[in-house]
């Protein structure tokens, strides 16, 4: 079975994000799985369209975007799947005509449902949900086909000469670290209070006193590190958090406990908590307790190594697509999808490019006033407030 990874390349304090996923299709062709890539980001690097975006550029036939989607129709010649991987920048009126088997995959889920996942999944044969605790969200959409699939390791997360003697006997001087944004809003308050608790902590990241670990030496603090808490915006677990921390030998106390007892054994590979104060007790105790922390990040680390690394994350991919496809409807196949919606949308994009000027001098326009009425206004204010 050939299937076509398409990928996204944006740009990442952490890594080259389209050489991660380079790497990660050259693993798998090694162990035997017919993959190639296509970068399905507009002028890459660079950020994805919402959806608003997206629907606006398909419907008045954008060139940049219909010339991505023939190189693609070109390269799925052949393939006998599509798997989205980041479940980016592909309409759904394109997908849904599509004639090989449509995969959507997202690790964004929920904070970027609205934008990003609603309003394109149900045009797929088949959505990948990295969420665990959002595939009935899924099927609430009117997804017939939602199945939970780990995210699982990347290449360059972690240490493949970790052994497990090291974990269990090895020296370890960082009692917490955390690698995560201080001031996300949704778990804001919660940085807060770790960071009363654990003043000599290992944090970076936005926000944080320590600032950001320098590009290359994540490993090496992964390899010093006795506890990892790992914390979600809202619901999961998903994060990369969540397969790195136990691969580098740290024992990782994660929230969301609700639903991490479907991805590790609860109190034997990985300690959930729901509150932040159950994570600072739990820190606590483990660390006054380090044979106990050393065989549950013990037993993670083989747990992680064996179900969620790079290949038998795909694995587990291609057991759910080989089954849905056996039960896929029969549709018909069509081809130059792009050319006929360029063909079909000649007129929008021709008043488009028409009004495209007229926009840039209006942006223009109210950027200066902005500029020059912004500090008349707020000297005006200045003056009122003193005069009351």
């Amino acid at each position: 079975m050939k299937v076509l990874h398409g990928y996204p390349y944006y740009r990442s304090p952490t890594g080259d994000a389209e050489q991660i996923s380079l790497r990660l299709i050259d693993i798998l062709r090694r162990h035997g799985y017919d993959v190639e890539g296509f970068c399905l980001t507009l002028n890459p690097p660079g950020p994805h369209l919402t959806f608003r975006e997206l629907d606006r550029r398909w419907r008045r036939g954008d060139r940049e975007l219909l010339s991505m989607y023939e190189k693609l129709e070109a390269r799925l010649e052949g393939c006998d799947v599509l798997l989205n991987g980041a479940g980016i920048n592909l309409h759904p009126d394109f997908v849904a005509r599509l004639g090989v088997f449509t995969v959507f995959q997202c690790f964004d889920d929920p904070e970027s449902s609205e934008v990003l996942s609603k309003p394109v999944a149900a045009a797929y044969d088949l959505c990948l949900v990295g969420n665990v605790a959002e595939v009935e969200t899924y099927r609430s959409w009117g997804v017939r086909h939602a199945e939970w699939a780990p995210l699982g390791l990347l290449p360059g997360t972690y240490d493949p000469g970790l052994r497990e003697i090291d974990i269990l006997e090895g020296h370890r001087d960082v009692d917490v670290l955390m690698l995560i944004d201080r001031l996300s809003p949704p778990r804001r308050a919660r940085m807060e209070k770790m960071a009363a608790a654990f003043p000599d902590g290992h944090f970076y990241g936005r926000g944080w006193p320590r600032g950001y670990l320098p590009p290359g030496e994540d490993l090496a603090m992964l390899r010093r590190a006795k506890i990892g808490p790992n914390f979600h915006n809202s619901t999961g677990p998903i994060n990369l958090r969540l397969f790195q921390l136990p691969a580098n030998g740290v024992m990782q106390i994660c929230d969301n406990k609700r639903h991490l007892g479907v991805v590790y054994e609860l109190d034997k590979e990985v300690v959930g908590f729901e509150t932040v104060e159950e994570c600072i007790e739990l820190c606590r105790y483990y660390l006054a307790h380090d044979r106990q922390r050393r065989e549950i990040a013990a037993a993670g680390w083989r747990r992680v190594m064996r179900d969620y690394n790079e290949v038998a994350a795909f694995a587990w991919r291609m057991r759910i697509i080989e089954s849905q496809m056996r039960r896929r409807e029969v549709r018909p196949v069509e081809t130059a999808i792009a050319v006929r919606q360029r063909e079909r949308t000649r007129w929008p994009r021709l008043r488009h490019q028409m009004l495209a000027p007229f926009r840039l001098l209006a942006g223009a326009a109210f950027t200066i006033a902005r500029k020059t009425l912004g500090p008349i206004y707020r000297r005006i204010r200045r003056q009122d407030v003193a005069c009351e």
